[in-house]
């Protein structure tokens, strides 16, 4: 005869220290999913453990925004792998930082364009799929992770090697 126990369970209280006050706060937070802005996903995806959880967080680490916000990022992309795509960031819910010469959009490419492809986003496979992100304001593009003007990018020789700006300083350039 196999005889199994089971150990005590020893682990913390699952209410999050939360004072009356500054959980019906977090709760109203918390229920924004409920909003109209999400009501399009929530026949397919229940947003009431995500409140929960967003509760828990937001109680655990004092009402902190980001776990608010990563919260609603994870029913968001929940519901975009049931097909649905939510526009839910703005500049003052869940604001996504961008570096400089760059802005927040919904839907960026996912091959922007750089100082060693140019014309990369026009000619990127156009697909269904896009992700939020930050994007090079007009006449800037991507170089190192920054964004730059294309005034500052270098350029291409017959044999399609790139060579920056910076790289071209002190050299003699001849042609062929």
């Amino acid at each position: 005869v196999l005889s199994c126990s089971c150990l005590p369970d020893l682990r913390e209280d699952e209410n999050p220290p939360c004072t009356a006050e500054n959980k019906q706060d977090i709760e109203r937070q918390c229920n924004v999913l409920k909003s109209d802005k999400f009501e399009v996903c929530h026949s397919l995806v229940n947003p009431d453990d995500f409140i929960e959880i967003c509760v828990y967080d937001m109680c655990q680490y004092d009402g902190m925004k980001s776990a608010l916000c990563d919260i609603v990022q994870v029913y968001v992309d929940t519901c975009k792998n049931h097909g649905v795509t939510i526009k839910w960031r703005n500049s003052t819910f869940c604001p996504l930082p961008c570096p400089s010469r760059s802005h927040y959009k919904d839907c960026v490419s996912a091959c922007p364009s750089t100082c060693s492809d140019i014309f990369a986003s026009s000619l990127c496979e156009k697909t269904e799929e896009c992700t939020e992100g930050c994007e090079c304001d007009d006449n800037y593009v991507l170089s190192n992770g920054n964004c730059v003007p294309l005034s500052s990018c270098g350029c291409r020789d017959d044999d399609n090697n790139y060579y920056s700006v910076s790289s071209l300083w002190g050299k003699s350039l001849t042609s062929k």
